[in-house]
């Protein structure tokens, strides 16, 4: 058997991911000190920005952390996968796609939010929370890979029990998507509000 072939990609990656290369940039655009450190530390090291972030934006540092730990966005989405790879990318043209897209609104969210360090105004942002919420929206709309769900619940075809176990879970999953684009809006609306005092 080669590897497993993915119900659904890992938006929780895209977005973390997305998140932290955002966030680097923006420590290296400033130009002022952030409380207690130097953005260019900040930029290169990712324990210090995310020790900084836990102090310094904690709703912040918490949104982004329940993305990372939540159950079915993490732990049972990665359970599901079927036994045998069907060769092709598994990241299909339309979900690599939403990803870019969605790492490029994070990307300019962050240079913005770099280029507003006087302003006392965060609704001077909200088109771009809502540019990155609508990409991020599109993406696990495409999260899942065409057909393995199928074929994953094809292998449990003479065990109802199991299938009907593993149709619940993919339904949790697939509900879990769909709430998770009201949570990445509050990460980054978060993120503007909590950037304004520092």
């Amino acid at each position: 058997m080669g590897k497993g072939d993915h119900v659904f990609n890992n938006v929780v990656a895209k977005l973390t991911k997305a998140f932290d290369e955002g966030l680097s940039e923006y420590f290296g655009a400033t130009r002022r000190k952030l409380r207690g450190a130097k953005g260019s530390d900040l930029a290169v090291n990712s324990v210090m920005r995310e020790d900084w972030m836990r102090r310094n934006m904690p709703r912040t540092w918490e949104a982004l952390d329940h993305f990372k730990r939540h159950p079915e966005l993490v732990t049972l989405r990665e359970r599901l996968q079927t036994s045998e790879y069907q060769g092709g990318d598994v990241n299909n043209d339309t979900y690599s796609k939403r990803s870019e897209e969605f790492r490029q609104a994070v990307a300019s969210f962050f240079w913005k939010l770099a280029r507003h360090e006087s302003h006392v105004d965060g609704s001077a942002l909200l088109s771009d929370v809502r540019s990155v919420r609508r990409t991020f929206l599109h993406m696990t709309a495409a999260a899942e890979d065409p057909g393995a769900a199928q074929r994953l619940l094809d292998e449990y075809k003479d065990k109802p029990r199991e299938r009907a176990k593993l149709e619940a879970d993919i339904s949790l999953v697939r509900g879990s998507l769909e709430w998770a684009w009201g949570r990445c809006d509050y990460l980054f609306r978060m993120a503007v509000q909590e950037h304004l005092p520092l």
